[in-house]
């Protein structure tokens, strides 16, 4: 027969087993909410790392094709990034805009992740030709140093090297970087950023479209060599001179002048205009072209390996890159007719940028 006591012990039992049974349950269900988060948490995770692997994979394709777009058509790649892995391909289009347009599809895996983008991309030409775009005004591959005018419409100017503008002008609305220290005189309404990253100013892009201008004076039989023998408006708008030194140059012509040696104007001014939008001027040397009268040039101005200095009202209306120090006194630099670049014939480099990230 059992006592009270023996009731009271058996009902202590069973409760105390129900609340070991309650706590063993409590703890199973945070022990298994705890683990739902933690793989909820790797799958954000790794989500987010597959969209950017995605992306990347994106990346990677427009860099492959950017230079030669015909790539484009029949694209596919994979390959290892990071914690996973991108497949991106090209995909037909109904409309491709006669083989401008493109659009790439790549898939993103991490983990636990999944994910896919897409992007359009399409190549730009300007004026039906080639066109490259340079991105700055004036861009140096060392000191930048100006006391000259600086027409309004200037958005750019970078070098590679410090950067000084001394003077009472402002060009109200311009970016001036420089990966030394920027100081410009009355820099009311200038955005001026000391310290940046280096600028490429020889760029493959910025060659091919040199030898694609040499090309097209090769095709017209404009190839002198002397400067002399440089007419004042060279058949196809492009002249080439392969002249060492040349001192004998035609001081007042329309199109684009090419040397490939050093230049001397031996203390007078030019006057020139690029033919069809393409620059005015090239010094493809390593050598310093110098204006010390009064000169003007309606054009680009490049002298990607050489350095340029400028003094007595000489004017540039066009983008300008120089691979050294370019020095302006007394000289003026404008805006443009032709933007941030300048046409090149038989096509150019391609000009294609991402119109659209899905």
């Amino acid at each position: 027969m059992h006592t009270r006591n023996d009731r009271q012990k058996g009902s202590a039992i069973v409760t105390v087993l129900g609340v070991i049974s309650v706590v063993v349950i409590m703890c199973g269900l945070l022990g298994f909410t705890a683990a739902q988060q933690m793989r909820n948490s790797q799958v954000t995770r790794d989500l987010l790392k597959a969209r950017v692997i995605a992306e990347s994979g994106i990346n990677a394709a427009y860099h492959a094709v950017k230079t030669d777009f015909a790539k484009a058509k029949g694209y596919s790649a994979q390959a290892a990034f990071g914690d996973g892995t991108y497949a991106v391909r090209s995909v037909p289009l109904a409309n491709d805009g006669g083989g401008t347009r493109a659009l790439f599809v790549s898939q993103g895996l991490c983990g636990l992740g999944r994910s896919v983008v897409s992007a359009d991309l399409t190549n730009r030409n300007k004026n039906g030709s080639g066109y490259l775009d340079l991105g700055y005004d004036i861009l140096a591959g060392s000191t930048l140093t100006m006391s000259g005018y600086l027409g309004a419409g200037l958005t750019k100017i970078h070098a590679n090297g410090t950067l000084k503008k001394s003077g009472p002008y402002a060009c109200v609305g311009t970016t001036a970087t420089s990966t030394g220290l920027v100081t410009w005189d009355s820099a009311v309404g200038l955005t001026l950023l000391s310290y940046q990253p280096a600028v490429p100013v020889f760029t493959d892009a910025l060659k091919k479209a040199i030898d694609a201008l040499i090309a097209e004076a090769v095709k017209n039989g404009a190839v002198y060599a002397t400067s002399a023998a440089i007419p004042a408006a060279p058949p196809g708008g492009v002249a080439y001179c392969t002249e060492t030194l040349a001192k004998n140059w035609i001081r007042t012509g329309t199109g684009c002048f090419i040397f490939a040696g050093t230049v001397d104007l031996g203390g007078k001014g030019v006057n020139i205009a690029s033919a069809n939008g393409y620059p005015a001027l090239i010094v493809t040397s390593a050598s310093e072209f110098k204006s010390t009268q009064v000169s003007v040039f309606h054009g680009a101005v490049l002298i990607p390996n050489g350095k340029l200095t400028l003094s007595n009202n000489n004017s540039i209306y066009g983008p300008v890159v120089v691979g050294q120090a370019m020095t302006c006194s007394g000289a003026a630099v404008y805006a443009g007719d032709n933007g941030l670049g300048f046409n090149v014939p038989g096509g150019g480099p391609d000009n294609v940028v991402v119109s659209a990230w899905h």
